[in-house]
C-alpha cells in the first residue's frame, strides 16, 4: 500500500497513478524497483539543511494527497464525527503542556535583566566586547515553550567574527553583570557553561541559552577553524532570528501554537517524531492550520487531524513538494535534513496514529491520564476495531559484494 493513500482515492484521482510511477522511478518503496533504494555510500549528496534525499527532476516532484483539498472528489457516506470530546482533550493537553505563569515570569525576569545589560553595552561598549544587538528567539519568543523547559534562547550579534576567546570574555562579563543584579545571598547559585555556539547562564532553575554570532556580511570572511566559531553555527544562530521573526508575523492563530506544543510533546515521547526539528514542527503546524485554498478557518481538532493526514500521505517523504522554508532563498524543503529512514518512520508512524484517531484513540495518542500507552509494534483494539501498525517500506542499501571484497583486501 502507498503511504497514506486509501484505495478509493487512488482510483478517484489519476494523478495518484502518476505518483506511483514517480515513486517507482525513485526506488523508494519496497518491490517497486527501477532506481536506487537510498543515498549513495557516504551519506548521499549534501542538501540544504542536512543529508537529505537527492533532488528529483522537477517533473518528478509530486504534491501529497490532502483530504481537505479533495473533499469535492469524495461523497460522504456518513455524517462527520462530533469533535467535541477531541477538542476538549486537545485543549486539556495544551493546558498541561503550557508553563504556569510564575514559571514564565521567573524566566522573563532573567531575560529582562540580560536585555538591560546588553542595551547598556551597545551604548557604552566594554573593551573586550563589541556587541551589535541581542534578539530573543526560540520557543520562549514564539510562545510555544513547554512546561518544565525553563530555558530562553538568546542570539547575541557582535560586530566581528567571534573567536573562542570572545566567547570566554562575553561569558565572564555577562556572569559578572547578571550576578550583580541578583539578590546578594543567592548569587552563588548562578552558574555558566560554555557550548560550541556560545554559553548558558542559569539562576534559580531559569536558563538563558546565549548563541553568539556576527553580522551576515561577516560570514563571507575567511574563518580559521582553530580560532573562530564554526560557520555553520554562526549561520544557524542567524537563521534562528529569521525563524522567530517569521513565526511572530505569520503564526497568528492560537491553533498553530496549540499544535506546535502537541507535536513537541510527540517529539519527547514518540520515537519516530524525535528526528523532526523544532523549525519543521513550526512550519508543519502553520501549513496544517492555514494553507488551504478554501480560506476557511479550521478548528483545533481539524488542524490536528489534518496534520496527521498530511504526514501519513507523505508530505515529508522523498519526492514530495513538501513545505518550502520561507526563511531560506530558493526552494528549500522543510524536511531536507532528514534521512530516508527517518522520513519513512515519520510517515509510517503517522499512519498508525491516524488510524487510531479515526477509531477513537485520541486519549492514547495524546497520552491523557489513565490512557494506555500507544504501541507501534503490535495491533491494538480501539472501539472494537483492530488497528495494525504500518510497516516500514524503506530498505537501506547494502554494500555491493565486490566493493566489500575490495575494501577488505
Amino acid at each position: 500500500a502507498i503511504h497514506g493513500f486509501p484505495p478509493s482515492s487512488i482510483f478517484a484521482e489519476f494523478r495518484l497513478l502518476i505518483y506511483c510511477v514517480k515513486m517507482s522511478y525513485s526506488g523508494y518503496y519496497r518491490g517497486r524497483g527501477g532506481g536506487p533504494r537510498g543515498p549513495p555510500r557516504g551519506g548521499g549528496p549534501r542538501q540544504p539543511g542536512g543529508y537529505g534525499p537527492p533532488p528529483l527532476p522537477p517533473d518528478m516532484i509530486y504534491k501529497s494527497f490532502d483530504p481537505l483539498e479533495s473533499k469535492h472528489l469524495f461523497q460522504r457516506v456518513a455524517p462527520e464525527k462530533d469533535d467535541t470530546e477531541l477538542s476538549q482533550a486537545i485543549i486539556a493537553k495544551n493546558l498541561e503542556l503550557t508553563p504556569p505563569p510564575e514559571e514564565l515570569a521567573k524566566l522573563q525576569e532573567q531575560v529582562t535583566k540580560l536585555t538591560s545589560i546588553v542595551d547598556t553595552l551597545v551604548v557604552s561598549p566594554a573593551p573586550e566586547v563589541d556587541i551589535e544587538e541581542m534578539r530573543v528567539v526560540g520557543s520562549f519568543k514564539k510562545g510555544t515553550i513547554l512546561a518544565g523547559h525553563k530555558t530562553a534562547d538568546i542570539v547575541l550579534i557582535i560586530k566581528h567574527l567571534p573567536t573562542l576567546e570572545d566567547i570566554t570574555n562575553i561569558q565572564n562579563l555577562m556572569k559578572e553583570k547578571m550576578n550583580a543584579q541578583q539578590p546578594e545571598k543567592e548569587r552563588k547559585k548562578a552558574t555558566t557553561k560554555s557550548h560550541e555556539s556560545g554559553f548558558s547562564y542559569t539562576f534559580n532553575g531559569s536558563t538563558l541559552n546565549v548563541f553568539v554570532t556576527t553580522l551576515p556580511n561577516n560570514t563571507k570572511e575567511t574563518i580559521d577553524p582553530e580560532k573562530h566559531l564554526k560557520l555553520e553555527n554562526l549561520k544557524n544562530s542567524l537563521a534562528a532570528i529569521r525563524h522567530a521573526r517569521w513565526f511572530e508575523e505569520n503564526a497568528y492563530q492560537s491553533s498553530i501554537r496549540i499544535l506546535v506544543r502537541i507535536l513537541k510533546d510527540f517529539k519527547k515521547r514518540i520515537p519516530f517524531f524525535m528526528n523532526v526539528n523544532p523549525w519543521t514542527i513550526d512550519l508543519l503546524a502553520h501549513h496544517s492550520a492555514v494553507s488551504n485554498t478554501n480560506g476557511n478557518t479550521l478548528s483545533v481538532p481539524q488542524v490536528f487531524r489534518r496534520c496527521l493526514q498530511l504526514l501519513a500521505a507523505g508530505i515529508l517523504l522523498p519526492g514530495s513538494a513538501s513545505i518550502s522554508d520561507p526563511c531560506e532563498p530558493g526552494f528549500v524543503k522543510a524536511h531536507s535534513f532528514m534521512s530516508y529512514e527517518h522520513q519513512d518512520e515519520l510517515a509510517c508512524g503517522a499512519q498508525t496514529l491516524l488510524r487510531a484517531l479515526s477509531h477513537g484513540g485520541y486519549k492514547e495518542i495524546l497520552a491523557m491520564k489513565g490512557a494506555r500507552k500507544i504501541t507501534f509494534e503490535n495491533a491494538v483494539m480501539f472501539d472494537g476495531i483492530i488497528v495494525t501498525p504500518s510497516k516500514l517500506a524503506y530498505e537501506k542499501p547494502t554494500e555491493p559484494a565486490e566493493a566489500m571484497e575490495t575494501n577488505g583486501s
